[in-house]
């Protein structure tokens, strides 16, 4: 293991584009590898199991490897895999919006259901942004702080504002590297101008403009591709 490494983030699900032998689907997914802790977890699931173990399993991991899932939201396309993830891996920790905890908890009556309120470490430099709704809809992002002391934003589609979780972030006073996710309608675009790595996919609407406001920070990603800090 190089010392120098934080956290790999492999892109197992998107519905935009792929590299050889991976394949596509409406939704999105990341695979994490945390360094600190050597385990993986799972940001989201996409929604056919059937394509997304097709794609951890391009990255040489089983199933049995992931030891957490978080899930950003409910919706078919960042949750529809889970169910197929727990019965194979029944010991799995799932972290879910505060909103969303009692739904999950009665569809998976053994399972271990953590509903997240408010900033919380998941792991060892790894935390979640906490609840956010938005027209019934309950959402968190994923907060990765490097070595360096710099933060990771990974977000699913960001309905409440990607300037929510840019914000909350910025309460744990580190520079924000990166934001790598769905954006979703998002337009306030200066809460980016200092950002490192911009990678907007899955569901963001306005993709172009932020490439052509942003060329030198915008990154296009994937499903296939591994990102290191």
């Amino acid at each position: 293991m190089n010392s120098d490494l934080s956290f790999d983030i492999n892109i197992v699900y998107d519905n935009l584009c792929n590299k050889k032998g991976f394949l596509t689907g409406f939704g999105f997914s990341a695979l994490i590898f945390n360094h600190f802790t050597q385990k993986f977890l799972l940001f989201d699931t996409g929604a056919k199991s059937d394509v997304l173990f097709n794609n951890i399993k391009m990255f040489n991991v089983d199933i049995l490897d992931i030891k957490k899932v978080i899930i950003s939201h409910s919706h078919l396309d960042h949750a529809g895999s889970l169910r197929e993830i727990y019965a194979l891996n029944p010991d799995i920790d799932i972290y879910v919006p505060k909103g969303d905890e009692f739904a999950f908890k009665s569809a998976y009556l053994n399972a271990k259901i953590h509903g997240s309120t408010k900033l919380m470490e998941i792991e060892k430099n790894v935390f979640s942004s906490g609840h956010f709704d938005w027209s019934h809809i309950n959402e968190q992002a994923l907060f990765l702080q490097t070595s360096k002391n710099e933060i990771i934003i990974l977000v699913g589609c960001a309905h409440p504002g990607l300037e929510q979780f840019i914000l909350r972030a910025n309460e744990l006073n580190m520079h924000i590297k990166a934001v790598i996710g769905g954006f979703h309608g998002f337009r306030k675009f200066s809460y980016l101008e200092n950002i490192e790595i911009i990678a907007a996919c899955h569901c963001t609407r306005y993709k172009d403009e932020i490439n052509n406001k942003f060329p030198t920070q915008f990154k296009k990603l994937c499903v296939g591709e591994c990102l290191t800090f």
